[in-house]
């Protein structure tokens, strides 16, 4: 049912403002639909509409199709990638909705299908995301789990107070030559892949004093916490991943002491580990960021 109310909503996005004349790649970057569709007016299928990227700048309300072309691996043939959205309004203060991925073989055929719409209050949504990573949702082809195959990620979430984001992910399972969702990398916030130490490392949080991070690697099929340190103007607790559990290996209170606090985050910005003056540590989503994702 879900599958079919969101191809059911692009064509209603598409027919009420271009009818029946799709435009190419050449005449336009991008298509664009009136938005807000209400559940009562679905009616219809369509299929994808591949088009060209599109900048954020270019970006108007309606219908949005990215599409990347990529190998999984140097053995393997070229898949193509598409995200579609829906942009509300075009200001980079806005939001618009990811509302699906299609991913295709080299005959085209769907080797993997996700649909993000539901229904709220009445409408279709998707995925809420700034219309400053509404170009590409967030649509990356990469090797997140190091196994020498890359992956599909896309975005679930980039917003709030402090701008951070979360993606969807889909590993590749050679042995199924299959994706497979990946629930645990959902779970990182603001991810930064290093493939030379084989970890992520994901920043950002709810609260303006907060200055540590946490570091990712996959063990068993999952993405685990192996470090993490909680630290704020109070204090810090440090955190790694021993026989298993996370357990303490360091804590401090700063008692108010900004001589503390400073000397501390200086040792952590010079930690082989931590590093945390290493832009990878991103604060804040946008496109500054895809350079740790690709």
């Amino acid at each position: 049912m879900k599958n079919s109310i969101y191809v059911l909503t692009l064509l209603i996005l598409f027919l009420g403002v271009s009818g029946c004349n799709v435009p190419t790649a050449d005449e336009t970057k991008s298509t664009y639909i009136a938005s807000g569709v209400e559940e009562s007016n679905i009616k219809s299928l369509t299929p994808p509409t591949v088009l060209e990227p599109t900048d954020t700048s270019d970006l108007k309300p309606g219908l949005h199709t990215y599409e990347i072309k990529a190998r999984l691996h140097e053995s393997m043939p070229e898949y193509r990638f598409v995200a579609t959205g829906v942009v509300q309004e075009p200001d980079e203060g806005m939001f618009g909705y990811v509302m699906g991925l299609n991913v295709y073989d080299e005959n085209g055929e769907s080797i993997l299908s996700a649909d993000f719409s539901e229904i709220s209050d009445g409408k279709v949504v998707g995925y809420y995301v700034l219309n400053e990573m509404m170009g590409t949702m967030g649509l990356h082809v990469a090797d997140v789990n190091f196994d020498g195959y890359k992956d599909v990620i896309i975005l679930n979430m980039f917003g709030g107070a402090h701008g951070n984001t979360w993606y969807d992910c889909w590993l590749w399972d050679t042995k199924a030559s299959s994706f497979v969702k990946s629930k645990s990398f959902s779970e990182i916030c603001n991810p930064a892949l290093d493939a030379e130490n084989k970890c992520i490392y994901s920043a950002g949080g709810s609260s303006a004093a907060y200055w540590g991070g946490t570091i990712y690697k996959f063990i068993d099929g999952e993405f685990v916490v192996t470090n993490e340190l909680d630290a704020d103007w109070n204090g810090l607790v440090e955190k790694a991943l021993i026989n298993g559990k996370l357990e303490i290996i360091r804590e401090v209170s700063f008692g108010g002491d900004n001589q503390i606090l400073e000397r501390e985050q200086e040792n952590y910005r010079n930690s082989e580990l931590w590093q945390l003056d290493h832009p990878h540590w991103y604060w804040i989503g946008g496109h500054h960021a895809d350079q740790w994702l690709d």
